[in-house]
């Protein structure tokens, strides 16, 4: 699905868990959160993921960056199949790469012939990521926002020019996530919603599970909203 000029979605309409996915088509071509190879359900996650972009006229062979919200098997487990295919580097919060180190062994334990690794190429943190490409003038930027709480190392993306946010397990459309699993924390998890309600111009809201929140007062309500309900 086409959602600005740079965005696209791909929200998940299976029965079974996994996550939503995003790219970025800017001065490259970044993927966020690649979601399952195959779910708990049976559900071919990776292919399906494949077909959608695919319609939009994307490949996922092409993809330069992939980018994790965070190290859950839901959102990161694909990310090593793609990286094989593309050459794509892949960030991800150190605080959250223990999950990768764990998803790899776990996939290899199920009986898979070959895994792709999921070493991270880089870790991100809080504060700006610029993207370029040799040759070209400018760059592209994302905000990242780091927003722990449902995991360790959570984080979430802001595109200015797109004013979309992408807020992986953090928040969801009157809803947060979880905060019982390792390394989670509720306290720390209402910290992380503050923070993301604070941000200026944010016309989308792009969770990592469930549909978007379009407008700047939608948004707004649904931050007030979750407060009120989790947090006071």
């Amino acid at each position: 699905m086409h959602l600005t000029e740079r965005l696209y979605a791909y929200f998940w309409q299976g029965f079974g868990n996994n996550c939503n996915s995003y790219i970025y088509r800017g001065k490259k071509l970044v993927l966020i959160d690649p979601g399952h190879i195959m779910n708990e359900t049976g559900e071919r996650c990776f292919e399906t993921l494949a077909e959608s972009v695919g319609r939009d006229g994307i490949s996922l062979k092409e993809i330069e960056l992939i980018l994790l919200t965070h190290g859950h098997p839901d959102h990161a487990e694909a990310a090593g199949v793609i990286r094989e295919q593309s050459g794509a580097k892949i960030g991800i919060h150190r605080q959250d790469a223990f999950f990768l180190e764990g998803l790899e062994q776990r996939l290899a334990a199920s009986g898979a012939t070959r895994v792709p690794s999921l070493a991270p190429d880089f870790y991100l943190k809080g504060g700006e990521l610029k993207l370029s490409s040799p040759g070209e003038e400018g760059a592209d930027l994302i905000q990242v926002v780091e927003t722990p709480g449902h995991s360790p190392g959570s984080v979430s993306f802001y595109f200015p020019e797109e004013q979309a946010l992408i807020t992986g397990d953090t928040v969801f459309d009157s809803s947060i996530g979880r905060s019982d699993l390792p390394g989670g924390d509720f306290e720390t998890l209402g910290n992380s919603v503050a923070a993301l309600s604070r941000l200026e111009d944010v016309e989308l809201l792009l969770p990592g599970h469930m549909g978007p929140i379009r407008g700047a007062e939608g948004v707004r309500r649904n931050f007030d909203m979750i407060q009120r309900m989790f947090f006071r």
